[in-house]
Parts: structure tokens; sequence; C-alpha cells
């Protein structure tokens, strides 16, 4: 018998990998659990457009069936968005006028970071998008901005954060005037909302 791991050690050390493997998600709350609320937002006088829900992954996908398959694939166990916007004078507005956000919870952490990589990787590649370093923000995070021209000539900015905390996936896109809405806007939101809803004691 020399040399062999007594039992009892061996049957240890096969519960403790079980263990490790079967290990929970850090996250497991409800998606709106970990939203953006209102009164996180800097600029003042936005209402809530759209209250916080409950997305499938055909909602999240935009209705792209591809999408949503990836998603499903990924182990997408649920998601929720919430948007807030403003009435303002937009030829000379500061700061965003309108906020979504969108919390999607997967099974694991290597299906979040698929899911986050696919989600850039489609994004840098649509035509107009301009990538952005978006720092240090939890796990992983990447920015996108594109401009476009408004039917009275002002051009306006939508700016994209995506960024991952263990098994969540944060999507955050804030929409305004070209030169009034910037991607450190979103970066002040979602370290708002990361230290908050998605801190240590957040599960």
């Amino acid at each position: 018998m020399a040399g062999r791991m007594p039992t009892l050690a061996v049957a240890v050390s096969l519960l403790a990998a079980c263990g490790s493997a079967a290990a929970a998600p850090r996250y497991s709350a409800p998606p709106d659990t970990y939203l953006l609320t209102i009164d996180q937002l800097v600029s003042p006088g936005f209402i809530v457009q759209t209250p916080p829900s409950e997305q499938d992954a055909s909602v999240v996908a935009h209705g792209d069936a591809a999408v949503a398959l990836r998603l499903a694939h990924n182990g997408l166990a649920a998601a929720a968005t919430v948007s807030y916007a403003r009435t303002v004078d937009f030829p000379t507005s500061n700061g965003p006028v309108e906020v979504i956000d969108t919390v999607e919870r997967f099974a694991s952490a290597d299906g979040a970071t698929a899911s986050f990589t696919a989600d850039v990787d489609a994004r840098d590649a649509t035509h107009g998008e301009v990538p952005t370093s978006a720092g240090v923000l939890g796990d992983q995070a990447h920015a996108d901005s594109l401009v476009m021209t408004a039917p009275d000539g002002i051009d306006a900015v939508q700016v994209t954060l995506e960024w991952r905390v263990a098994n969540v996936v944060v999507v955050l896109v804030l929409r305004g005037r070209y030169g009034g809405t910037r991607l450190e806007d979103a970066l002040l939101l979602a370290h708002r909302q990361t230290s908050t809803q998605l801190s240590q004691e957040s599960r």
C-alpha cells in the first residue's frame, strides 16, 4: 500500500474537485436587481422611459435569430432592460438625453465571456462604429461610438459601453448631442453601477 493516498484523502480530494467544478455563479439574483437606477444618473430631468422589464434572448438580440441562438448557446439565463430619457434643447444640450441599460446574467463566467467577445466583435465590425478603450472596468470592458446626423442637421452620438463582471454582462447605451455626450459620461455611470449593484456584496 506504500505510495498510495489513504482512501479518505482520495475521497476528500475528489469531493473538493467536484465542488470546485460545480461552484455556483457569482451572481444569481434577477437581472433587474443589477440595473442602473434613476438616482444614479448625473444629468437632471430624467424620467423613466421604459420601466425595468425582463427580456428573453430574442429581445436582447433585437430580433436577430442568429444572435438569439448564440445567446442561448452561451447560457443566457435571464436579462432585463431599463431606459431613461429627458427633454432638452438638443442643439445646446450637454450630457446624454437617453440612457438604456441592459443586464444579461449567464449560467457561467465562460458563457458571459464568450457572449461579451462576440458582441464586441460584431459591433466593431459595424459600419460607422468607432472602437474605443474603456479602461479598467469589471473583468472585461469595451466601448464604441457611432455619430449620426439628425434631421435638423445636428450631429448626434450613440456611445455603447459593454463590460463583464463574472457571469454578468452589462450593455449601457447613451445617446445625445455629438460633443455634449462623451464616453466619460458612460464610464461614470458604469463605475457607479459596478461599485453598487455589482459589488462584492451583491450576489
